[in-house]
C-alpha cells in the first residue's frame, strides 16, 4: 500500500492510495458518510488506472475517503459527442467521519485529487455533484475555489431532495 506524504495536511494524517486490500475500508467509510449506496462495480472500478482514490488515516483510525475518475471532458454536463483527447476529473466521494472534521483532512484529500489532476495534461477541469441542501458541503468546496455551475434537476433518483449543482474547478 503506496503512502503519500501531503505537505499541507495535518501532522497526524497519512493519505495511503487505495487497492484490493483496504477497499473493505472505502465501502464501510461510504456507507456511513453518504446518503447514495455504491454498487460492487463502483469499488472494483476504483482499482483501474483511470481512477484516483485515497484514505485519510488519523493515526491509526482511518476517518476519510476521496474517490474520482477520470472521464471525456463534459461527460458531466452530459455534452459528450465523438472522439475526446480532453478530459475532466469527476470526484465521486470526499468525506471524513464527523469527529475528525474541521482538521484539515478534508482538505488534505481535496488537494492531493486536485494536485493528482493537474499532473495531467488531459484534465482540463475537476467537477463533482452535490446535493442542494448540503449547505456544508457547497461551502467547503466554494472556498476552495470550486464554482456552481448549474443546477441539475432529478440527479439523485433515492434522495430527497434529488436535484444536485454541478461544480467545477478549472485547472487550464
Amino acid at each position: 500500500m503506496a503512502t503519500m506524504t501531503e505537505p499541507n495536511s495535518p501532522a497526524r494524517v497519512e493519505l495511503r492510495a487505495v487497492d484490493a486490500s483496504v477497499m473493505l475500508k472505502v465501502r464501510n467509510l461510504n456507507t456511513v458518510l453518504f446518503p447514495v449506496r455504491y454498487t460492487g462495480t463502483f469499488y472494483k472500478c476504483l482499482l483501474q488506472d483511470d481512477q484516483f482514490a485515497r484514505l485519510a488515516y488519523y493515526g491509526s483510525v482511518c476517518v476519510g475517503t476521496v474517490t474520482c475518475r477520470k472521464q471525456p471532458l463534459g461527460f458531466a454536463e452530459s455534452n459528450v459527442v465523438g472522439q475526446h483527447t480532453m478530459c475532466e476529473m469527476y470526484m465521486m466521494t470526499l468525506g471524513v467521519l464527523a469527529l475528525y472534521r474541521r482538521l484539515g483532512i478534508a482538505r488534505g484529500l481535496l488537494e492531493s485529487a486536485l494536485a493528482a489532476a493537474a499532473q495531467d495534461p488531459t484534465i482540463r477541469r475537476v467537477v463533482l455533484h452535490v446535493q442542494i441542501d448540503n449547505d456544508d458541503a457547497l461551502r467547503f468546496y466554494h472556498k476552495h475555489g470550486f464554482a456552481t455551475v448549474r443546477m441539475v434537476e432529478r440527479y439523485y433518483k433515492l434522495l430527497d431532495p434529488p436535484h444536485a449543482y454541478l461544480l467545477e474547478y478549472p485547472l487550464r
